[in-house]
Order: C-alpha cells, then sequence, then structure tokens
C-alpha cells in the first residue's frame, strides 16, 4: 500500500523527505495544497481517520508545507490525540480561499443514519397504508387521488433506496486487511501463495461489513492451513509450487455473493464421511460432494490430525455458518479432491429491507424472504408419504422433501390441516430443500424490518417482524430455522 500511496501523493506535488517507519509513512509535501483535497486523494487507498497533518515551518517567505502521515493499511490504527490536535490547529491557523473551503464529503454519525433510515422506513410503512386505503377508493370520482398515490409510492421508494445506498460500503474495507494476513500466515507455514482480490468495490451494508470480516478470516486461514498445499507436495501432483487464493465479492439480485476459492487439495470425501460415522453423525455413501462438504460446518468436526494455533480445534466453520444465518445469509462449498475448494457466502445487500413473499395462515400472516423461496404447489394425496413419527415427505418431481406444517410449528388455531386443501411453498436453506405447508399465498413484496428482541423478546423461527399496510404486525419466518425447530416439537411429542 505504501507505493500506492506514494504513488497518490505524487499527483497533488512534489513529494520530499518521504519515509516508512514500522507502522506509518511520512512525507513532505513541497507546495500549496488544501488537506481536503490531500484527505480525498488518498481516500482510495486509506481511510480518513489514518490521515493526520503536520505543519512544517520552514522560511517566513517560504509558503507553509504539509506533512502528512498515514497509519498501515494492513491494520488501521485510531489517531493519537495529539495528531487531532495538530490538524485542528492547522485548520484553525489557515484561512483558506471559498474554492479550498468546499468539500464533496460530509461526516455524520452512524446513530444519525440509522435514524434517518428509521424514519424513512415508517414512512414506507404510511405509504403503504394510505396505498390500501386508496385500492378501496372508485377511481372514477377519486382518479387524481389514486394517481398522487401511485406517484407517492415510487418517490417514497426511491427516497429508501437513496437513504439505503448511504450506508454502503465497498467490500475494499474488509479485503484490504487479508494480503498482509495471508503473507504471514504463509510465511508461518512455510507455503508459497498468491492472493488475489475481485470485486473490491462492490458494496454492502456497514453492519454487515463488519460482521463479516470475522467468518471470512477464518475461512481464509482455513484455506491456507487446510487447502493449499506445501510447495513440494504441490509440485508431486503437477502444480506450480504457488498456491492461488481468490477472494471474490459480487451482486447478484439484491444479495451479495463471496467467494473464497483456493487451488489447494480439496476434500477429501472418504476421510470426512469416516469422521463423521465415528461422530455418530448420520451419513451414507449416497450423499452427493456438496452435501459431505457441508459436514465440515458440524458442531466440533475437524479432519485435522494435530491441533495447532492456526486451526484444528473443531471449532470455527460451525460458527461461520452460525454467524452466516444470523446476518440472512447461507453458506455453500463446492469442493474437487486434488482441484480445490470454493466456498460461496450469500448475504442480502441489507438488513433494513426485504423482499418477500406474504403467505396466511388461519388469520395470521407470515413473510418468508423470497431468496429462499422456489416454488410453490398444490400437493396431490398420491404425493404425500408417511414416516415414522408422524412426519411426512411430499415428492416433488422424484425429490423427497420433507413437509413442515407452519400452523403446527406455531400453533395456530383455525388452519387447513388436510395438506392437499393448502399450498406448499418449496424453500431452500443452508443447502437443503424443505416443503412449507400454508393456507394461502397472498403476494410478493418489500417489508421494511424491525428487530423483534429490542421490542419483545426472541421467538424461536422468527427472525423479525414487520408492519403490514393495514397497520398490523406479520412475522419473518426464519426459514434456515424452522425445519430444526419442527423436528424437535415432533421428537418432544413423541417423547411424551
Amino acid at each position: 500500500a505504501g507505493e500506492l500511496l506514494e504513488e497518490e501523493w505524487g499527483k497533488l506535488a512534489t513529494l520530499t523527505d518521504a519515509a516508512k517507519g514500522a507502522d506509518s509513512l511520512s512525507a513532505t509535501l513541497d507546495g500549496s495544497v488544501a488537506e481536503d483535497d490531500i484527505v480525498a486523494v488518498l481516500c482510495f487507498v486509506i481511510e480518513a481517520d489514518q490521515i493526520a497533518f503536520e505543519k512544517v515551518v520552514t522560511a517566513p517567505v517560504e509558503k507553509a508545507q504539509e506533512k502528512t502521515e498515514v497509519a498501515p493499511v494492513a491494520s488501521p490504527a485510531v489517531v493519537a490525540p495529539a495528531a487531532k490536535s495538530a490538524a485542528h490547529e492547522h485548520h484553525a491557523g489557515r484561512e483558506k480561499p471559498a474554492r479550498e473551503r468546499e468539500s464533496t464529503s460530509i461526516r455524520v454519525a452512524v446513530e444519525k443514519v440509522d435514524q434517518l433510515i428509521n424514519l424513512v422506513g415508517e414512512l414506507v410503512i404510511t405509504q403503504s397504508m394510505l396505498a390500501q386505503r386508496s385500492n378501496e377508493l372508485d377511481p372514477v370520482n377519486h382518479g387524481d387521488l389514486i394517481t398522487s398515490m401511485g406517484q407517492l409510492q415510487r418517490n417514497a421508494r426511491d427516497l429508501q433506496e437513496s437513504v439505503m445506498s448511504i450506508r454502503m460500503m465497498p467490500m475494499e474495507y474488509v479485503f484490504s486487511r487479508f494480503p498482509r494476513l495471508v503473507r504471514d500466515l504463509a510465511g508461518k507455514l512455510g507455503k508459497q501463495v498468491e492472493l488475489t482480490l475481485v470485486g473490491s468495490s462492490t458494496e454492502l451494508d456497514k453492519s454487515l461489513i463488519e460482521r463479516i470480516i470475522d467468518p471470512l478470516t477464518h475461512l481464509v486461514r482455513n484455506s491456507l492451513d487446510h487447502g493449499i498445499e506445501m510447495p513440494e507436495k504441490r509440485l508431486e501432483a503437477g502444480k506450480n509450487a504457488v498456491g492461488n487464493l481468490i477472494l471474490s465479492a459480487e451482486h447478484q439480485g439484491g444479495n451479495i455473493c463471496i467467494e473464497v476459492t483456493d487451488d489447494g487439495a480439496g476434500l477429501n470425501r472418504e476421510r470426512i464421511l469416516a469422521k463423521a460415522m465415528s461422530q455418530g453423525m448420520a451419513v451414507n455413501e449416497n450423499m452427493t460432494d456438496d452435501e459431505v462438504g457441508m459436514l465440515i460446518f458440524a458442531p466440533g468436526f475437524s479432519t485435522a490430525e494435530q491441533v495447532t494455533d492456526v486451526s484444528g480445534r473443531g471449532v470455527g466453520m460451525d460458527v461461520v455458518k452460525r454467524n452466516i444465518q444470523e446476518m440472512g445469509g447461507h453458506v455453500e462449498i463446492q469442493s474437487k479432491q486434488g482441484s480445490g475448494t470454493t466456498i460461496r457466502i450469500l448475504l442480502p445487500l441489507t438488513l433494513a429491507i426485504l423482499d418477500g413473499m406474504s403467505v396466511r395462515v388461519a388469520g395470521e400472516v407470515f413473510i418468508l424472504p423470497l431468496n429462499a423461496v422456489m416454488e410453490s404447489l398444490q400437493p396431490r394425496e398420491e404425493d404425500l408419504h408417511p414416516l415414522a413419527g408422524g412426519e411426512r415427505v411430499l415428492e416433488v418431481r422424484g425429490e423427497y422433501l420433507p413437509l413442515v406444517e407452519l400452523w403446527k410449528v406455531f400453533d395456530v388455531d383455525g388452519a387447513k390441516t388436510d395438506a392437499t386443501q393448502g399450498i406448499v411453498v418449496i424453500l431452500q436453506s443452508a443447502g437443503r430443500r424443505y416443503a412449507l405447508l400454508v393456507d394461502q399465498l397472498i403476494g410478493q413484496h418489500q417489508v421494511v424490518v424491525k428487530n423483534l428482541e429490542s421490542n419483545y423478546r426472541k421467538v424461536p423461527g422468527i427472525s423479525a417482524a414487520t408492519i403490514l399496510g393495514d397497520g398490523s404486525v406479520a412475522l419473518i419466518v426464519d426459514v434456515s430455522a424452522l425445519q430444526g425447530l419442527n423436528r424437535e416439537q415432533r421428537m418432544a411429542i413423541t417423547a411424551a
């Protein structure tokens, strides 16, 4: 990053006295350059709070020069109070021309942005209520009002999207810490690794950016320790001695796809199955490679022969999966033995709004995340097959899917108990598919997510709530937890 900083500095003025320290880079700019201009240029490489200014006093006839000190990119540091004070004094001591005082950005506290987003969310909810009322009006007598309501809806959505974009940050904030991590860890393990970063400009919500760092760090460490082989083993396998590790991010619809790919040894199917059997896990030889790969995310699972300070404790991958699910996403794995492994993380771009499918069970309305909905159908009696313990499976084009009855999970009275009279929604989460039985499909729309725990308490099987156009509250279903919750309830009933 030091070379990039020097290159950016050189675009502003003549660079002198450049000095690289253990944890900093400083230089003197010859010329009259506004601090705002320096910050604007260097922010392409580092964060603004990593930059400090110090006034250099030479001779009275010479122009004041500016010395810029930058903390290292790999380990962002907080600017010391003395540095901040010096920068403040420098601002106060120099009167800038009007052109130089102009700035293209301002600093705003995150709390204020969150409050603005919350208010816009309330505005969207109010607009939905008005839209629902306007649908009951006679279009002949109230045509102008209905047209205005349509315009209000478009403006409200545009405002919501614009406000949500304020919280978006580039993945560069996450990716910038990995070159040093990979270099240090590869040296410690005695391996040669080339890191490639793709899609650093891809944007994600700030709250998710901060929470994705730890899971990605663990996946990268795991790829270096378990995936990429030692140079001599790679040469024996006909590979280049230098292993390749790719971190990529791209938008896919309303989601972001983050991939960690290595060209290492891949997953050993037989070894994973043997380890799973020894731990008493329900596995069989007919499992697909992807299903076998997902076993490494089980709690306490590890095929490492010895525990190191890098990995091998059997904790971590299950935490990665759980953290991703808590963010409303899921993780997938693809591996080919001898060729490498790709771990794919799919996350929503933001947790504040959600594209959902609303369904009805008796008098209750539930919201299903649209990215988990695969299809919907009305089941036939011949496609339903009973299992032990009162469970049933639904046959869909030769595939047998567990049937989860939403009215049983949440104890809803008055629901349709005959599966052939209801609608089945096929859901997919964490690589697994199951059939969810509901009474009726209402429609697809965007909802404002409200935290349920801060207003009530945590409810198993429910991730959040939203307010509908009629003012009623609808619960957002936790698709990943629903099947397990259904199984636990059936086991409890059987045991009783």
